[in-house]
């Protein structure tokens, strides 16, 4: 007989009560309270609309739709009154709530299921029919047992206090379903296992002065630094030390155990310990190092060249290199090859790599005489020492060295092509001094020097950095002349 404009229905209004905005609507999901709200729309206006047209029009599936509705069946707001074709009735969200809890519900599972929780918080706490609806998709959705749920709501309630959120609660419910929690033995011993986690997390926070219940976020920080990375209770707290370097937080704890993660296999306080130890050793070492050069390296690529530079030679040997790279400028580069080259040598010890040195000071020391006396330019190299070696092995003494080279001035071509040849001739003819050479004139002008020292007096000799730092610059020229 009468009724409504359809215009006229667009712009009236569906009534909503307080209890289902504060009861039900914070633990919905978005589109069940869209489903929600137009069925109560078309039950208030008695229209009758099939389940098609209602996913048609709130641009959904018939089976987010019909889930949508059991959401709300086991809320006990609407109940489900035939099949075929699909009814269902409404009831008020007030009219629960003064039910205190009683819902009108058929299933007998949900009613025994909600009396066990409402035991299980007695009056300590209220909870609201969208909380215990929430705990039972655990259930239902997750499909964890009735009895696993409640040991999880019993253990959030001594870990968290009864005023825990559900809503946070539920990704623990989601790791017991990945974990295949399924008896109450499986789920005593993970509950066992977050009891642990909860507790460890505790002593983190003490150690860093943090008097305070963990965080959600930092209790999963703590479960995976335990179950993924395999770090025990006291390796995490001993890599606590470390946080002082900085402002200390769970989140900077995750960087340096990721660090020490990726770094080594120490997992147990100890490890870590000497872990740590070996690391703040290590840096000091690479530390003594790159003081040396005038130029910024980052500490993690300084720590790596080190270690690389490590299989070279060992730490003494490396910062006397070190030392003689300071006076001369030298890069990263010739560094490098210097270690590779004295490591060729078998320059590994330190003092055997000082009385090289030496050594190589005195012979191009000799060495700059000999290509002034025969007018010859350039700096002695590691081929020049060899010669000058060999020469040395035929029994001439420097001032011989000297007086040859005097003659090898005025020669044409290789100056020391020739000194090599006059040298050469005074072995076959068994001159080793000054006073036996020819001409007699050219031996009274030679210039003197003072007897060389034997190669065996070198070791024994104590070398100062000065004395050092005489060779570094023919040292890095050799050094990149080798390398091209």
């Amino acid at each position: 007989m009468f009724e409504m404009d359809q215009e006229a229905f667009r712009y009236g209004i569906t009534p909503v009560e307080n209890a289902f905005l504060t009861d039900y609507l914070p633990a919905a999901k978005g589109d069940f309270v869209k489903v929600y709200l137009w069925a109560l729309m078309q039950a208030q206006k008695g229209l009758d609309t099939s389940l098609e047209e209602t996913a048609q029009s709130l641009f959904l599936s018939v089976s987010q739709v019909e889930a949508a509705l059991r959401y709300w069946e086991r809320r006990a707001l609407i109940v489900k009154l035939s099949d075929n074709p699909p009814r269902y009735r409404f009831y008020s969200a007030l009219q629960q709530a003064m039910r205190q809890g009683t819902p009108l519900e058929t299933d007998g599972s949900f009613v025994a299921f909600s009396e066990n929780v409402y035991a299980l918080f007695e009056d300590r706490r209220k909870i609201t029919p969208s909380e215990i609806s929430l705990a039972w998709e655990w259930v239902e959705d997750l499909g964890l047992t009735q009895e696993v749920v409640l040991m999880l709501l019993s253990h959030c309630i001594n870990q968290r206090g009864v005023q825990f959120s559900l809503k946070k609660a539920e990704p623990l419910a989601v790791r017991m379903k990945e974990e295949n929690v399924l008896s109450p033995d499986d789920a005593d011993l993970f509950l066992r296992h977050e009891q642990a986690v909860h507790d460890g997390a505790r002593k983190v926070l003490a150690r860093m002065g943090k008097r305070r219940l963990a965080s959600e976020d930092e209790l999963a920080l703590y479960h995976k630094w335990v179950k993924e990375w395999g770090f025990d209770q006291m390796g995490i707290l001993d890599a606590c030390a470390e946080t002082t370097k900085g402002d200390p937080s769970f989140k900077y704890l995750d960087s340096i155990l990721n660090g020490i993660r990726s770094r080594s296999s120490a997992r147990t306080g100890e490890q870590v310990k000497q872990q740590l130890e070996k690391e703040t050793t290590l840096k000091e070492q690479y530390m003594q190092v790159f003081e040396n050069f005038r130029f910024k390296t980052a500490p993690a690529v300084a720590r790596r060249l080190y270690g690389q530079w490590l299989q070279l030679l060992p730490h003494e040997t490396m910062v006397l290199a070190a030392h003689l790279f300071s006076r001369s400028g030298g890069t990263l580069e010739d560094f490098e090859a210097l270690l590779e080259d004295w490591k060729k040598k078998g320059l590994t010890a330190e003092s055997d790599a000082r009385t090289y040195l030496f050594k190589m000071r005195e012979e191009n020391t000799l060495l700059r005489d000999i290509f002034t006396a025969c007018g010859y330019q350039g700096r002695p190299t590691e081929k020049d020492r060899l010669l000058l070696q060999k020469w040395r092995t035929m029994g001439m003494n420097d001032d011989l060295l000297l007086q040859a080279a005097s003659q090898a001035k005025m020669a044409e071509g290789s100056k020391l092509a020739y000194l090599d040849k006059v040298l050469a001739a005074w072995h076959e003819a068994g001159i080793t001094d000054v006073s036996q050479a020819r001409p007699a004139s050219a031996a009274k002008r030679a210039p003197t020097r003072q007897k060389q020292v034997s190669a065996q007096g070198y070791a024994q000799r104590e070398y100062t950095e000065e004395q050092l730092a005489l060779v570094s610059e023919d040292l890095i020229e050799e050094v990149r002349r080798n390398r091209g």
